[in-house]
């Protein structure tokens, strides 16, 4: 399949994917806000948000702490297995995980659920 029209088509999601290549990254682990404060301090990173029905969206290194601060922080899930939307700002919230690939770079996933 051409990546470049692949959409997010369930939640939570199985592989990564840009739209000129396939990413050989797997879901490490769950995230809280403290995680990652903790990674964002100590690598960079980026930031990948999943949301049904449109591509993935990759948030670029140079952006991720300015996202983080606004985007991310305000609609982060702490316990996801009870996601009550009517307590984030504007119904929707994200739910991070980190995936791990074989060069030591991360990657932090959002999915979107509202």
């Amino acid at each position: 399949m051409d990546n470049s029209k692949k959409i997010v088509t369930q939640i939570p999601i199985n592989n990564l994917w840009r739209d000129n290549q396939s990413i050989f990254a797997k879901r490490n682990r769950y995230l809280t806000a403290d995680d990652i404060k903790r990674i964002l301090r100590k690598y960079p990173l980026e930031f990948v948000v999943a949301c049904i029905g449109e591509k993935l969206k990759w948030i670029s290194y140079d952006k991720s702490f300015d996202f983080w601060k606004t985007e991310i922080k305000p609609h982060l899930v702490d316990d996801i297995n009870n996601i009550n939307l009517d307590s984030y700002l504007d119904n929707y919230a994200y739910v991070a995980s980190e995936w791990m690939r074989e060069i030591e770079t991360q990657i932090i996933l959002l999915e979107k659920y509202h």
